[in-house]
């Protein structure tokens, strides 16, 4: 989870430690030695240093960091790693730097004592330095981690949310099929072996073949003109039936996203009581797809709806979830037609 801890490029663990503070070292080294120019007594005092910086570092990210900081407790992280830092300044840097540095390597230095506020206070910056970079490295890991993680879950959360919509397409779209083909049965008509294969092909598609998350969308028209071709055979002739399509690439597409479009113009289109009409234009081109289906209105009936059960519904979440700002959904509701515009990207 931080710097210190996890595996990186670095081969080994302690080597990248040593890199660290030896690198601290020639830093503060070189910068405080070039107002004497005596570098090598430069060195020797910041490695007298590195005891207390050492401990507010490791004690840091080994233990107030899993302890508070990860667990979200910012305020306890904050009050430990200040008592933390006036324990490695007072306690530990300040006694080397009084009883030691100063009188060896500063023989004319005059210290104004001890618990000097002054003296304090450069003491604890002179410790705390020494942690900004590992401690912002692990801040950064941390929100890293945090944003990974709220993208995986989002990720998870849309896959599962898309998964259970799919799902119910299938029994919705199976439930509707099988009454049209209960009906040709029922009238005992020569076409209800050929609705059987042209059922049997659906069903391959729904089963096998669109079980991925995208499918050429050659694959989704003649899926919707299998469906189409079952919904002449039902009607037969009382019904106006139009589908053209036209692509110049086999581009990709989530499947059953137009099927429910389809399928509420041919739940309302057909219940007019006299010229009952359903057209289905799709274009494909450079991306875009294009989809208009319009349907006939019973002027006696009520107004139709925008939902025609779960097909409908299902197909605006799914629009929002994978093609969210890559869509246009228009529906136009006349007084003797209905008419539904899907503009899609598919890049």
């Amino acid at each position: 989870m931080n710097l210190f801890i996890t595996k990186n490029k670095f081969p080994n663990r302690i080597a990248k430690h040593i890199v660290y503070w030896i690198g601290l070292i020639i830093f503060f080294g070189v910068t405080w030695g070039t107002h004497d120019n005596d570098y090598s007594r430069s060195f020797i005092i910041q490695s007298f240093g590195l005891p207390a910086r050492m401990i507010l570092v490791y004690v840091s990210i080994y233990i107030l960091i899993p302890k508070f900081f990860l667990k979200k407790q910012f305020i306890a992280f904050i009050i430990s790693y200040i008592l933390l830092l006036l324990f490695c300044s007072i306690c530990i840097q300040r006694p080397i730097i009084y009883f030691h540095v100063e009188p060896s390597y500063f023989p004319g230095w005059q210290s104004q004592g001890y618990f000097t506020i002054t003296e304090l206070m450069n003491t604890v910056l002179d410790v705390n330095i020494a942690a900004i970079i590992p401690l912002g490295v692990n801040f950064f890991k941390f929100y890293y981690n945090s944003q990974q993680k709220a993208l995986t879950l989002q990720k998870e959360k849309l896959e599962a949310e898309l998964n259970q919509l799919r799902n119910q397409v299938h029994p919705h779209f199976l439930f509707n099929t099988l009454n049209n083909l209960y009906a040709l049965i029922i009238k005992k008509s020569d076409l209800a072996g050929q609705s059987v294969l042209k059922l049997s092909q659906l069903m391959r598609y729904m089963l096998y073949e669109a079980n991925v998350p995208k499918v050429f969308i050659s694959k989704e028209i003649e899926y919707l003109r299998n469906y189409v071709d079952l919904e002449k055979i039902r009607f037969d002739k009382n019904v106006d039936i139009s589908f053209n399509s036209e692509i110049d690439k086999d581009y990709e597409i989530s499947p059953f996203l137009l099927i429910p479009f389809v399928e509420n113009a041919f739940k309302h289109g057909t219940s007019c009581t006299q010229n009952s009409w359903v057209v289905i234009n799709l274009v494909v081109k450079q991306y875009q797809l294009v989809l208009q289906v319009e349907n006939g209105k019973n002027q006696n009936s009520k107004e139709q709806t925008t939902d025609s059960g779960i097909g409908f519904s299902n197909v605006e979440k799914r629009l929002d979830l994978l093609y969210k700002d890559k869509h246009t959904l228009v529906i136009k509701d006349n007084e003797l037609s209905y008419e539904v515009f899907l503009k899609l990207n598919l890049q």
